[in-house]
């Protein structure tokens, strides 16, 4: 029996990767294979692109074949690269300039509890806020290119869905940028926040302390059992301030929600885990 390996990882040069990148017809041949089923044949795939000279398609196909593109007997398919590289074209990461001016979103704030919040989009970057007490808002980045897909009445629950997406990204130790290991640590304000951080890339982010708690199993099970939805009540309602208390130890927080009479409670740790969760209403 063969014992454990470590992995085999060998780095190109980016500035050669990219490089790769600079020419018209390159990036329409990833676009061409990302737009059908997979492996493309030499012959369809120059027709995809519409390129007459078969000896310029062939030079230029050839520079992609490797990095961004895997040849096999039967045609030719994107990399994880070549689809990531695709990915973020439609996502408009490098491409796209978003804005949106603030918008009503009929939802209460979680601090004040009157309605409308705002949504305002700028810089990549999504704002909720209240314009009442002007004391909550949250902020995170958005695909310009997703803004796009949805009406202006979507655009609340794209942002919660995404937030949510964000959320399960961070607690299971993935960088949200490079998809690189995380680690986190407490830092307190007004409330005890977790900050989360990436080495490889540098990139950080900052959630409030009980985020692993609020959408932890357990505790979603236990707002639907005390009349909170979980799955259509909004992620910065469940995050309500108003609801949460906190006790901060030496090595975790300890967080106790309340819900319909009832209250569970648990410990976060720095790392993010939820340990030790209990419920007032099971005995």
């Amino acid at each position: 029996m063969g014992g454990m390996s470590d992995p085999a990882i060998e780095h190109e040069p980016p500035e050669e990767v990219f490089g790769l990148l600079g020419n018209r017809l390159r990036v329409d041949i990833l676009r061409a294979l990302a737009d059908g089923d997979p492996p493309v044949v030499f012959s369809t795939l120059r027709d995809k692109v519409e390129e007459r000279d078969s000896g310029r398609f062939n030079y230029h196909l050839r520079k992609l074949v490797g990095t961004f593109v895997r040849e096999t007997d039967a045609g030719y398919e994107l990399t994880l690269a070549g689809r990531r590289v695709v990915g973020a074209l439609v996502a408009g990461t490098y491409t796209a300039d978003a804005t949106l001016a603030a918008t009503d979103i009929n939802d209460p704030c979680p601090e004040c509890e009157t309605a409308p919040i705002t949504a305002s989009y700028a810089d990549d970057v999504a704002r909720l806020a209240c314009p009442h007490c002007e004391e909550w808002q949250i902020a995170f980045t958005f695909p310009p290119g997703t803004l796009a897909q949805y009406a202006t009445d979507e655009l609340p629950s794209a942002l919660d869905r995404w937030l949510r997406t964000l959320f399960e990204q961070l607690t299971a130790g993935f960088c949200d940028n490079c998809a690189g290991r995380l680690d986190s640590e407490f830092v307190v304000e007004d409330t005890p926040q977790l900050v989360w951080r990436c080495d490889r890339c540098g990139s950080q982010s900052r959630t409030a302390a009980a985020t692993p708690f609020v959408f932890h199993p357990a505790v979603q099970g236990f707002l639907y059992d005390n009349g909170v939805d979980p799955t259509t009540t909004s992620s910065w309602r469940l995050l309500a301030a108003g609801d949460i208390d906190y006790d901060i130890r030496d090595e975790c927080v300890s967080v106790t929600y309340r819900a319909g009479g009832a209250s569970i409670h648990g410990y976060v740790r720095a790392d993010g885990s939820v340990r030790g969760i209990e419920r007032s209403d099971r005995k």
